[in-house]
């Protein structure tokens, strides 16, 4: 089983997938709309980033319910993808317009 920090976990998750705290009392599932609680008090929930989540470690589970959302990963994939190269293209864009460039 690995382990991630918060931000690893987001990096690796897939959608569908469940990441689940080492205390085993906190889940998460990554979907269409992003991070939603599992269990607990704020089930159904979006998750907000907040400090506390960033000092555990998680590890990535499939259920049941993960493997319906299968078919569904190379698509939002692929858009997920789209989405930061178009991110990055605009940033580059910004540093080499000419009011950004040193003379």
């Amino acid at each position: 089983m690995n382990w991630y920090t918060f931000g690893q976990m987001l990096n690796i998750i897939q959608l569908g997938q469940i990441a689940e705290a080492a205390d085993r009392q906190r889940q998460m599932r990554l979907l269409p709309q992003g991070l939603v609680w599992v269990n607990g008090p704020y089930r159904d929930r979006i998750v907000q980033v907040q400090d506390y989540l960033l000092s555990d470690l998680w590890h990535i589970v499939e259920d049941e319910d993960s493997k319906s959302w299968i078919e569904k990963r190379a698509e939002w994939e692929r858009k997920r993808i789209e989405m930061l190269e178009s991110q990055l293209f605009e940033q580059r864009a910004q540093r080499f317009e000419p009011s950004n460039l040193p003379e």
